[in-house]
C-alpha cells in the first residue's frame, strides 16, 4: 500500500514564486504516478490559489501539498481574514477566475480560517473512468 507524500513551501511575495509551486505540483504527482488529466488540473489549480496569496492575501504564504493514492491536496495558506468569492467573470476580464476555476475543477474545495489567516485548500480525486468502448466490426 502506497503512503501519502507531503512538501511544504514558503511562498516568496513575488509573482516568480507562482512557477516554482506549479513545477512542485508537477513533479509530486508525477512521482506518485497520478494520471496527465489530474496533474493538469493540479497545476491549474495550484497557480491560481497561489496568485490569490499572493496577490490579495499577505505574507508569509505556505503551500502545503499532500499526495496519496488517487487523491492529490493542496493547501495554500496566507495571513489575511478575508475569504475568497465565486464570482461570475466578465467574458473580457483578465483577472477573477481563480476560485470559480477551483469551485468547478476540484473534487472538494473549502477555507479554513485560523488566526493569524486562512488556508484554502482543494482536492482532486483521480476519476475511475469507464473503459472505453471496443472498435466496432462494421
Amino acid at each position: 500500500m502506497e503512503s501519502e507524500q507531503t512538501e511544504e513551501f514558503w511562498i516568496a511575495p513575488d509573482p516568480a514564486a507562482i512557477r516554482d509551486t506549479r513545477r512542485a505540483v508537477l513533479r509530486l504527482c508525477r512521482e506518485t504516478n497520478l494520471p496527465a488529466d489530474t496533474r493538469e488540473t493540479a497545476v491549474l489549480l495550484t497557480s491560481e490559489t497561489v496568485t490569490n496569496a499572493i496577490v490579495h492575501g499577505g505574507p508569509p504564504a505556505r503551500l502545503v501539498i499532500r499526495v496519496s493514492p488517487g487523491v492529490i491536496r493542496v493547501e495554500v495558506t496566507d495571513s489575511t481574514d478575508r475569504l475568497p468569492v465565486v464570482v461570475p467573470a466578465r467574458p473580457d476580464a483578465t483577472n477573477g477566475r481563480g476560485i470559480g476555476l477551483v469551485d468547478a475543477l476540484a473534487t472538494r474545495w473549502g477555507v479554513q480560517r485560523h488566526s493569524g489567516g486562512k488556508t484554502v485548500w482543494f482536492e482532486i480525486s483521480q476519476a475511475s473512468s469507464p473503459s472505453p468502448p471496443p472498435p466496432s466490426t462494421g
